[in-house]
């Protein structure tokens, strides 16, 4: 062969070389990208060409299916069978808007996609069944999560049930909620309505409050700071603390803070001081241990974490950082008792309360129970991926924390609260924020009996004016926790 034509057949071998290389990358290496892009209708064709996988509760509750839906591109179309009572749980799937919160994260699994389901995928192809996809089951209890529905009713804010020795979510709602069923529609006209309306409304129902918002926590956030003081064993849970009974700091004409009503403590014991909600005590028990101590116990509870998921992300709850509060006693006080630029989410929460009733042991909260291949194959289980996030305070400590919380309900701010034949803890709180603003209801608090224990918190919101002075944790968050704990225990009437 002479060289021209030698050099011509090398020219077109790496022609072809070439070709193929390039046509590799973009269908291999950058296929996902091509899929994910807003204009290829392609994609949201055959995400509709088949039914979706279901997602149900742990009693077996479906909310979230698919129907045919008569069409001929878009073959079938995503129902939610129980509207707004998981809306912002499940969030949607939608041909015009796409999908949000359990839907986004879970979409492989439950669209059959998922590397876990191929074999299955194949093995179906083979045999000649009709594609779907796989199903998931939640750790919610539907007849939990009703209660909580209606127990919350009309009024703005969040519940959130967990099983403090597993970390499994039992009921997540926060009001407003929506109904995915207009937004998930095919016919794009209503589907849009939908979404333009949800745009609109500025009390966001859409996004879940439970895990997506932090509030200042007001007096909850004292269970992590008798828990500090009594785990260092700088304070002992009925010796006096050693601080005023009216106010923080003692004898200042300057800066304080005051109790409630400028009503002295009935003693300045961690225990007694907890029952009646001081802040003159425990903004001067924060001041003693320290910002440094402070922020590691807000951080052993699960503040300050900015990757916890569930498994839709959740809000960062925030203590601030010693280096903040670095010479500035009054803004550690403050922070101490549950005020300043302290905040939690409603599942933050939860946690604290749980931790206590399980001995002192954070585990993480999770919301999949198992995920199930089209073929029937269980691919995922929750239970096998349990696990401590922290091992926050010793048994002891915590055997302190339930005496004082159990004695919160017997003779202090929740009184009236507890539940016959059960051993209840709890821990009321009364979050101020900007002077124009109501303060905020909280009630945490965690129930056993026969051998089943829950954790419970509870947000409550409410912007009239006319109820300002009536806002308590104890009257509005507090019957609300009460109905959910009862439920998820099994006791009282429903």
């Amino acid at each position: 062969m002479n060289q021209p034509i030698r050099r011509v057949a090398l020219f077109c071998f790496l022609l072809i070389v070439s070709l193929l290389v390039s046509s590799n990358y973009l269908q291999v290496v950058n296929a996902d990208s091509y899929k994910a892009r807003p204009g290829n209708m392609r994609t949201v064709y055959d995400a509709f060409a088949y039914p979706r996988g279901q997602i149900t509760t742990a009693d077996g509750t479906i909310i979230a299916g698919s129907k045919l839906s008569g069409g001929i591109t878009l073959k079938y179309q995503r129902t939610y069978p129980q509207g707004s009572a998981y809306g912002n749980i499940t969030g949607y799937k939608s041909p015009t808007y796409g999908a949000t919160d359990l839907e986004f994260v879970l979409n492989k699994y439950l669209q059959g996609t998922d590397s876990s389901e191929s074999v299955a995928n194949f093995m179906d192809t083979l045999t000649g069944k009709d594609k779907k996809g796989g199903d998931v089951q939640l750790t919610l209890q539907n007849s939990v999560q009703q209660v909580a529905v209606n127990a919350l009713k009309e009024k703005q804010g969040s519940v959130v049930a967990l099983d403090p020795t597993t970390g499994a979510i039992l009921a997540m709602y926060s009001s407003p909620s929506f109904d995915p069923n207009a937004i998930s529609s095919n016919d794009g006209d209503t589907a849009k309505a939908a979404g333009e309306t949800l745009d609109k409304d500025k009390r966001k129902p859409n996004l879940n409050h439970a895990t997506q918002e932090i509030y200042p926590p007001g007096s909850i956030f004292k269970v992590i700071t008798a828990a500090a003081g009594l785990d260092t064993g700088k304070f002992t849970e009925s010796d006096s603390t050693g601080a005023d009974a009216r106010q923080w700091p003692q004898n200042s004409t300057g800066y304080t803070i005051p109790n409630e009503g400028n009503v002295p403590c009935n003693g300045t014991d961690l225990k007694a001081a907890l029952a009646q909600s001081c802040n003159s005590v425990y903004a001067y028990v924060g001041t003693q241990l320290g910002a440094a101590t402070m922020s590691e116990y807000a951080q052993r509870f699960g503040l300050n974490n900015p990757g916890l998921k569930i498994p839709t992300p959740v809000s960062a709850s925030h203590y601030p950082t010693p280096d903040k509060l670095a010479g500035n006693i009054n803004a550690l006080a403050q922070a101490s008792i549950g005020q300043g630029d302290t905040s939690l989410s409603p599942l933050q929460a939860a946690m604290i309360a749980a931790t206590v009733a399980n001995g002192g042991t954070l585990m993480q909260p999770y919301l999949v129970d198992k995920e199930t291949a089209p073929n029937g194959h269980v691919t995922y289980k929750g239970q096998d991926h349990r696990h401590v996030l922290s091992q926050v305070v010793s048994p002891q400590t915590a055997a302190q924390l339930d005496d004082m919380m159990q004695n919160v309900v017997a003779n202090g701010t929740a009184k009236g609260l507890g539940i016959d034949g059960v051993k209840v803890g709890g821990k009321t709180g009364t979050a101020q924020r900007a002077s124009t603003e109501n303060p905020l209801a909280w009630y945490i608090t965690y129930g056993s009996v026969n051998g089943k224990s829950v954790a419970v918190a509870v947000l409550v919101q409410t912007d009239n004016p006319k109820l300002r002075d009536d806002i308590s944790g104890s009257g509005y968050a507090g019957p609300i926790a009460k109905a959910v704990l009862e439920a998820a225990l099994g006791v009282g009437q429903h």
